[in-house]
């Protein structure tokens, strides 16, 4: 189980008219400022032209940070790129925990935009195909995974998985909670 490159995103409910540009002075100042914790931040790139692209990126030598438009369900990835120590448990839940932290940094941002997220869930996307082709056998296996790094966060709540990929994409699945739980509240 080496999975080192995986992300997860965070959707927005759209509740209007959503432009990823709109937050890249939001990216820039989180590179003056250096906010996020053991991530050296470098740039910042528009690709928000491409239909269900990345939209607006911060990149990091550790991982990129995405205002990602894929399949018009826009919100926030983290896709880790180095390796982090540790079970693949530690792992998923340090990504996770870095994206639900660069969430909630960009709620309280200083353009005056409001950003209302999915509370209840979120996708799981590998992105090494040596260690996570996309087949059945990886997708239940990762949903294992997943499901046992969040059994201690989320004990209340049901878990539902939802593949999302097709054989010749990434192994990519969207994680729901039965119950109305807040992500962003990190426990």
């Amino acid at each position: 189980m080496d999975l080192q490159k995986f992300g997860v995103k965070l959707f927005f409910n759209m509740n209007g008219s959503y432009s990823s540009q709109d937050f890249m002075p939001v990216f820039h100042n989180w590179i003056q400022d250096k906010v996020i914790d053991d991530h050296l931040l470098i740039d910042v790139a528009d690709y928000s032209h491409i239909p269900d692209g990345p939209g607006v990126m911060l990149i990091a030598h550790e991982g990129n940070f995405s205002l990602d438009q894929e399949s018009q369900h826009p919100g926030i990835m983290y896709m880790r790129k180095t390796e982090i120590a540790g079970s693949f448990k530690e792992r998923f839940n340090k990504v996770l925990s870095t994206v639900i932290k660069a969430a909630n940094r960009l709620n309280d941002n200083n353009v005056s935009k409001q950003v209302d997220f999915t509370l209840n869930s979120f996708r799981f996307i590998a992105n090494d195909r040596l260690y996570a082709e996309n087949t059945a056998d990886n997708q239940d296996l990762y949903k294992l995974k997943i499901q046992k790094a969040l059994d201690g966060k989320y004990s209340d709540s049901q878990i539902k998985f939802k593949d999302v990929s097709d054989k010749n994409e990434r192994l990519a699945f969207t994680v729901t909670f039965s119950n109305e739980i807040d992500i962003l509240d990190e426990q």
